[in-house]
């Protein structure tokens, strides 16, 4: 006699999806790893805008060094016109030549030897002169005798000894007119002759409109931005430092000094300080 046999309870099927415990906790580390990946998206961004700043403060002072420099100590202390702790204006020079000699109707004959493209926007021009036995200067701001490439010139010149090997074009050599108008005696044969403008550099409020400054070559914007506080200074030559000279005291200065700190756009990384010290030539 057979004995039947018991047969094992049937299992619960289970539904397909997810419990509600095992979405919090899958959410849970969704939100973890967002949160994260956010983090380290932001931290990233951050360090690229801090090195973005650094490399710009560091162009900026480069700036500074290449630019403002090198026309700062081209001028001698007669160069300077204007020395305040946010503008320093100093002359120039757009063309320097030799005297040959002179003309009727109170020409002068030279012999450019250098010519300057100094990228001057405004028209104020001026004439320097030196004797030929002096190394002092003589300047008559306002003054420029109209000149232009001559063959009399020339000839001239090259009686006088101007360019004994002959390698100088024409155009080196002109006539200037109008120059018994501001300076008198008329230049001896042998003086030294300058044209000159002027140049000025300003510390403004920036463009941007932002809480920083910027330093304006004539009136352009140059280098920018620097925190506010950026000054010029100047050292006499007594050895003394002043933030302002008088018009009288401008031949006693010896050296441009510009203090400031630069930095970047973003605003994310320490400004980078620079003082310069431009000494004049003598």
């Amino acid at each position: 006699m057979s004995v039947p046999r018991r047969l094992a309870p049937a299992r619960a099927c289970r539904q397909e999806g997810f419990t509600l415990a095992e979405m919090l906790v899958a959410l849970t580390g969704a939100g973890l790893l967002i949160g994260l990946l956010i983090g380290l998206l932001g931290s990233q961004s951050a360090f690229h805008l801090r090195n973005e700043d650094t490399i710009q403060a560091s162009q900026i002072a480069r700036a500074l060094s290449d630019g403002l420099g090198p026309e700062i100590r081209a001028a001698g202390p007669g160069d300077l016109l204007l020395a305040t702790p946010d503008t320093v204006s100093i002359r120039v020079d757009v063309l320097r030549a030799v005297v040959c000699g002179t003309a009727s109707g109170g020409s002068v004959d030279l012999f450019a030897y250098d010519s300057i493209a100094a990228n001057l926007q405004s028209g104020w021009r001026g004439t320097a002169l030196s004797g030929p036995y002096s190394a002092a200067w003589v300047y008559t701001d306002g003054l420029t005798p109209v000149s232009g490439v001559s063959a009399a010139a020339e000839a001239a010149c090259r009686a006088a000894g101007a360019d004994p090997a002959n390698r100088m074009p024409t155009r080196w050599f002109r006539r200037a007119s109008g120059w018994s108008g501001g300076l008198a005696p008329m230049p001896e044969p042998g003086s030294l002759a300058r044209i000159y403008g002027r140049l000025t550099y300003a510390i403004h409020r920036s463009a941007s409109g932002s809480a920083t400054v910027s330093i304006r070559r004539n009136g352009q914007e140059f280098v920018s931005p620097l925190e506010p506080g950026a000054a010029f200074e100047y050292r006499l030559s007594s050895g003394a430092i002043q933030a302002r000279v008088s018009t009288g005291a401008l031949s006693r200065v010896r050296e441009v000094r510009l203090t400031g700190t630069a930095i970047g756009r973003n605003g994310r990384a320490g400004g980078r300080r620079v003082v310069y010290a431009m000494s004049l030539r003598n």
